[in-house]
């Protein structure tokens, strides 16, 4: 793996480990479910990419195919935790979101499981029909979860104009589908590197580039959601869509 790659993965780890940490406190305090279901999945997404990153560190070479594995394991609860964050946030009511969740939550233990009873330990052969479960299992939350953002987000856009909803509220929804939009597209294109990797047997430097560059913009827009600088809240309040006047 190329260094920008490790570094974005490196970089997303320990941010996500931030965000978790911070995540877990807020919900000790308000003991709402969605702070804490987030925080769960901050927290072990912190923890597989941190486990991912290590075997890049000189002397652990021998140990590529037990953490890959290990941080494949750790990343079943990600994806679940964001699917049940997704439906109880965005869609309480519909049975089938329910459903939905049941069925990402069997994609990824299925996918896991078959693909190292198979052999593939790491998760990397496409040719492997255990990998399309756990692919889509990981795949379908981000996508889910940045597409209910969005709708949210163009609603909350008209309500701003009626002074209905905050600037920063309306912000957070689109900051959160882009995240979404990140992800999916981020697994797109590792559903391309693992496909020219089973083929080559090596990590090529163009998708490990765009990798690297998806990850640390992935990070950056974390990072304003939970962490927004005073001069982004000011730019977001001061450029808030306002209702026009009525004439007459």
């Amino acid at each position: 793996m190329a260094d920008h790659a490790y570094i974005g993965e490196l970089l997303a780890g320990m941010v996500y480990l931030i965000v978790g940490v911070r995540l877990f406190r807020l919900g000790q305090r308000t003991r709402e479910v969605p702070e804490r279901l987030l925080a769960a999945m901050f927290l072990l997404s912190g923890a597989s990419y941190i486990v991912y990153s290590t075997v890049y560190l000189p002397g652990l070479e021998s140990l590529w195919t037990p953490l890959s594995f290990a941080g494949r394991v750790i990343y079943i609860g990600p994806p679940i935790l964001l699917a049940v964050f997704t439906r109880q946030v965005f869609r309480p009511e519909g049975p089938w979101a329910a459903w939905l969740v049941y069925g990402i939550a069997v994609l990824m233990i299925g996918g896991v499981g078959g693909s190292a009873l198979a052999g593939d330990w790491e998760g990397f052969s496409v040719s492997n029909g255990w990998f399309w479960l756990e692919w889509v299992g990981f795949t379908v939350p981000f996508g889910w979860a940045g597409s209910e953002a969005f709708v949210q987000y163009r609603q909350a856009r008209r309500r701003v104009r009626l002074g209905l909803c905050a600037p920063g509220v309306c912000n957070r929804y689109l900051l959160w589908a882009l995240f979404g939009a990140l992800q999916a597209c981020l697994c797109l294109a590792l559903l391309a590197q693992y496909s020219e990797y089973e083929t080559t047997g090596q990590f090529t430097a163009t998708w490990d580039t765009l990798i690297g560059g998806l990850e640390i913009a992935s990070v950056a827009v974390i990072s304003l959601v939970f962490f927004p600088p005073a001069f982004y809240q000011r730019w977001i309040n001061d450029n808030a869509p306002v209702a026009k006047a009525e004439e007459g």
